[in-house]
Formats: structure tokens, sequence, C-alpha cells
């Protein structure tokens, strides 16, 4: 077996399931509106564009409130460039910090962006729209994980993204960014294929409610197994690596997707957190997908990461600066 096998093998799976869905012929829609398959399942087929304004958990000047009348939510779209520039230090005062690329980018992708119907937060339960409590077990076990401290010595000591391996918009539950929240679903009567555009991967889930991988086996999207609870298709998700942690949660985490169809041509897309490793309790958030013409584009980070190579240049640059000890030559 080559290095190459599993890729091949991952290609095939993909390009089967193009040509069965091609095969499949046109969706065909039901009485109820909504477009379904050949053999009668939700058409779910398609690129799908999941960018959004609302927040993951309520803030705290929304307490109590589900919903934003309409003047406070066109306040809060209006000025949504600005609350990132916040959060990131980009409205900054000092004269040396120049993030204009980036932020006319950022400004002008934002400024399309709406609130998933007007809500406050994408958490359903609990009803105050926050996550849970951490335990304090898990606060303490996460405080205790070793880490690498001081200028990076190589690829390993940075993150999975800045390597190219994985992006957290591949991996469950699907999260949106300010850039690339799009992805494309090939379906099958046996398999779904969710594919990301960042970081250009596949998820090639079977639909037979198989089990998932042996608890010890763990991989970087996890081990997932769907089926068909009536017109929605749950998928769970398990065997996370070690890696990966979302909202502090452990690789105990369990995660219940669930995608279902609506006659207004959107796909609503819920997920549960279920780790008693990290919170008391399991919780519950949810928004909507919005069909798009599409295409997907090459998510091509692996390609002259120039990013990574200058941070590990940059590295020893500053090391060599701290051996040599402060002059005046390192302050220019």
């Amino acid at each position: 077996m080559t290095r190459l096998d599993p890729l091949l093998k991952k290609t095939t799976v993909f390009t089967g399931a193009l040509l069965l869905g091609l095969a499949g012929g046109f969706a065909v829609f039901a009485d109820d509106g909504i477009p379904r398959t050949p053999w009668g399942k939700p058409d779910l087929n398609g690129y799908w564009d999941f960018h959004h304004l609302t927040p993951l958990q309520r803030p705290r000047q929304f307490e109590g409130i589900e919903v934003m009348d309409a003047a406070t939510a066109k306040d809060w779209e209006d000025n949504a460039y600005n609350r990132v520039a916040d959060q990131r230090g980009r409205n900054s005062t000092n004269s040396n910090v120049n993030y204009v690329g980036v932020d006319l980018w950022h400004e002008e992708a934002l400024g399309t962006w709406k609130l998933d119907e007007n809500r406050t937060a994408l958490i359903t339960n609990p009803s105050n729209g926050r996550v849970p409590p951490m335990l304090e077990s898990r606060r303490e076990e996460r405080a205790a994980r070793p880490r690498y401290r001081g200028f990076p010595r190589g690829p390993e000591d940075r993150s999975m993204a800045e390597r190219c391996i994985s992006a957290f918009q591949s991996i469950p539950p699907i999260q949106t960014l300010i850039e690339n929240a799009m992805l494309q679903i090939l379906l099958t009567p046996d398999y779904i294929v969710i594919h990301t555009e960042r970081m250009h991967d596949s998820r090639i889930v079977p639909l037979d409610h198989r089990p998932t991988l042996p608890a010890h086996v763990k991989q970087f999207y996890g081990s997932s197994t769907g089926y068909w609870e009536g017109d929605t298709l749950v998928i769970e998700t398990t065997n996370f690596h070690e890696s990966y942690s979302y909202q502090g949660s452990s690789p105990d985490m369990k995660v219940i997707e669930r995608l279902t169809r609506t006659d207004d041509g959107r796909i609503h897309y819920e997920y549960t957190i279920d780790d008693p490793r990290a919170w008391e309790q399991p919780w519950t958030a949810s928004y909507h997908w919005k069909l798009d013409a599409g295409p997907i584009f090459e998510y091509a980070c692996h390609e002259w990461n120039y990013g990574l190579t200058g941070i590990l240049r940059g590295a020893r640059v500053a090391e060599a600066d701290a051996a040599a000890g402060p002059s005046e030559e390192n302050y220019r």
C-alpha cells in the first residue's frame, strides 16, 4: 500500500458519489413544496452558503430577548464590520498598525451578511442562549495541558489551520467564518458527501447508521454515521482527535447534526453537543443555509504555504535578536 492509496480511495468515492448523483436525474417537487430525489428523500444536493451574523451565544445586552426588532437588527447588521474590527484591534489609533488590505476585504464581505431571522443567538437550548458552564474538572484538565511557549521550533508548534491540515469549518459542527463559508452537498441513497470550501475537505458519511470506529481510533474530522428520521438527515460524529476542541469540548464530544430541507429553498441546520466530560448538560444551536449558484473555489492552502514559512523565518530572526541582546539595530 502506497501513501497515495488512501487519497485515491477517497477521490474514487467522491467521484462515484458525484456520478451517481448526476445519474439520479433532476429532483422532483412534492406536494409539500420540498424538492426530492428520485428515491424520495429531500434533495440536499447543491451549493450552500452558511454566512450569517447571528452570534453563537446571546450577547449580554440581549438577555431575555430571542429576536431583535427590525431597527435593532438593521443596526446590528450595519455595524458588523466595526464589531469585528474592535474585537481584533483593527480600529487601533497606532499608526504602525496597517490592516488596509484585509479590512477592505472584510468590510465588503460583512456588508452583505444578514442575521439568521433576526435572532440574538444560535443556541436554542439552554433557553438563555449561552453555552452551559464548563465543569471544573474540565477546566483543570485544560489548564494542565502541556503547551509550548516561546518561538515555534517547527510547523508542529503551530495550529492545524496554519499548517493547512484542517480548519474548523470542515469539522462538525459547521461554523461560519468571514470568508469561505460555502459548502457543496452530494447526496446518494447510501452516502452524503459534504465538501467545505475551507479547508478543501470532504466528509463522506454512510447513511446506514453503521457503528462508528472503535473509541481508541481518533480522526481529525471524527467518525460519522448518518441516517434518516423522516425527512431529516441525522449525522452523529464521535472519535475526535485531541487537537480539536469546540468551545472547550473534550475528545469525548459527540455532535449530532440535523439537516432539514425547508420549502423556502433553505436547509435548517441544527446541532447538539453532548460532552459529559465538559458540561453538565447537552446544548443545541441552529441556523439556516441558503442555496447558492456556486461554485466552490479551490482552497489551495497547502501550495507553498507562505504564511507558515514567514512565521518560522520570523521566529528564527527573533531568536537571533534575543541571543544578540538589546542593541540600537534591533529597535530600528
